[in-house]
């Protein structure tokens, strides 16, 4: 995959059965790798005029917390590790004035 940035987003999506709308809110803090879960908190949902917002789920089992194969951990903990450095990275770079 060139792009690896949406590596993470396709991986649940496919292997956790949620919807584009569920993984695009995500957080770090929804996924602990350990437990091998994702929360499901909120979804991106397009109103009536195209604009789009982040909204709770529509029910209560929409709000939820998902099993994540073992198979893609890996990779998901690279792509938060990666996440994490680059955030860090931002936060020490100058600014200039």
């Amino acid at each position: 995959m060139a792009d690896r940035r949406f590596r993470a987003l396709i991986l649940l999506t496919t292997f956790a059965s949620l919807r584009w709308g569920e993984v695009i809110p995500l957080r770090r803090s929804d996924l602990d790798l350990k437990a091998r879960t994702v929360r499901v908190r909120e979804q991106l949902i397009e109103l009536d005029g195209g604009e789009m917002v982040l909204a709770p789920p529509k029910s209560r089992a929409g709000k939820r917390t998902v099993s994540i194969p073992a198979a893609i951990v890996p990779a998901l903990s690279e792509q938060t590790s990666a996440q994490a450095a680059c955030t860090q990275q931002r936060k020490r770079l100058p600014t200039s004035r």
